[in-house]
């Protein structure tokens, strides 16, 4: 029984030690400089990811509009049928998408490896944020068509 009135009597005693003296309800100034780093920390972490994903769905974009319109072009040349196809270097540049950024070209080779059979070969390449973006798209028409 002693030894656990003595305990209660120290709990008492340091409990009125505290009340006694300051009140540590409050931050002290090391806490608040502390809290104050971690966010700031925490929030330039959190702008370079929000940045980044900004980017590259950007750049996701300007990849789907560079397909997009490959993919519309040779639907159109085999539309067209392979007779229509001349073999050379074709500038492409004026009918890409406006929404690709300026600085953009397309070009198409038309070449026969094969008798009738024409490899068309588009490129087009766009400057994305001071580098040079480069897509190739490369389809073969032959002479029957498909399915004959």
């Amino acid at each position: 029984m002693d030894t656990k009135i003595r305990s209660l009597l120290r709990v008492t005693h340091k409990q009125r030690a505290t009340s006694a003296g300051r009140n540590e309800s409050g931050l002290t100034l090391v806490e608040l400089l502390v809290a104050i780093a971690v966010a700031g920390i925490v929030i330039s972490s959190l702008s370079q990811v929000v940045t980044t994903y900004l980017h590259l769905s950007q750049r996701g974009r300007y990849l789907n509009l560079a397909n997009s319109y490959a993919e519309a072009k040779v639907e159109t040349l085999r539309n067209e049928g392979y007779n229509s196809l001349s073999t050379g270097t074709t500038n492409l540049s004026s009918e890409l998408p406006s929404q690709l950024p300026l600085q953009r070209s397309a070009s198409m080779t038309v070449s026969s490896p094969l008798t009738g059979l024409k490899q068309v070969s588009i490129t087009v390449s766009y400057n994305d944020q001071g580098q040079t973006e480069s897509y190739q798209y490369v389809t073969y028409i032959g002479e029957l068509g498909v399915g004959q």
